[in-house]
């Protein structure tokens, strides 16, 4: 629905000095939380109620980040791009870097036989914990804009200096996306998901309390 003012404030949506509705994923939050049935709130009156929420979770932060660090990976990153079956909506493009420090054990450009030996073991784990990192990062991005998914991944490697202190760094890009029918996924997954996105929320709501 198309609104020209905001549904609880009124404040108008059109304008130099106007306000933007939130996304959804944090109306249906505010509403949960305090029991209202809103149609729609803006990034102006939707800050008291925020922070409201936030003072119920704050001394929960540590137990929430945990708990979100652990299930955080359910929201998938594919290469290719969403499954013909799918019902889902564009939201953009999100993207990580992340360097790996340095001393490597070997360079990538090390010669065939070297790459059997113990420091491809050590490479390999550093180039899996970096893209990892960047994994982690594209599904936090995408959960924050109101996505559950990302497609079309592209993984990049580059490594930076020589010698004893050459970096690699890993560059990933995708597709952030919500499917809309959640049947898509399995009950378990789908469980999982909405409640990656109601932690992230809760997180985003205590950060926004630690700014006031």
């Amino acid at each position: 629905m198309t609104y020209d003012n905001c549904p609880n404030c009124g404040k108008s949506l059109n304008g130099f000095l106007s306000a933007d509705l939130i996304l959804q994923s944090k109306i249906d939050f505010i509403n949960k939380h305090l029991k209202q049935e809103i149609a729609a709130y803006c990034t102006s009156c939707s800050k008291q109620p925020l922070a409201k929420i936030a003072q119920m979770f704050k001394a929960q932060k540590a137990e929430i980040e945990k708990r979100l660090k652990q299930i955080i990976h359910t929201i998938p990153v594919m290469s290719s791009p969403a499954p013909v079956k799918w019902d889902y909506e564009v939201i953009g493009l999100v993207n990580a870097q992340t360097t790996s420090g340095t001393g490597f054990a070997t360079e990538l450009s090390q010669s065939f036989n070297d790459l059997f030996g113990s420091g491809s073991a050590a490479t390999n784990k550093k180039i899996a914990n970096a893209t990892d990192k960047c994994k982690t990062e594209l599904r936090i991005q995408c959960v924050r804009q109101g996505g559950n998914a990302i497609i079309s991944t592209d993984i990049d490697f580059s490594e930076i200096g020589s010698g004893s202190s050459n970096m690699l760094m890993v560059c990933m890009a995708g597709t952030a996306i919500r499917v809309l029918d959640m049947e898509n996924f399995s009950a378990k997954s789908r469980d999982t998901i909405l409640e990656i996105t109601e932690l992230t929320e809760q997180l985003e709501a205590i950060a926004e309390l630690a700014k006031a």
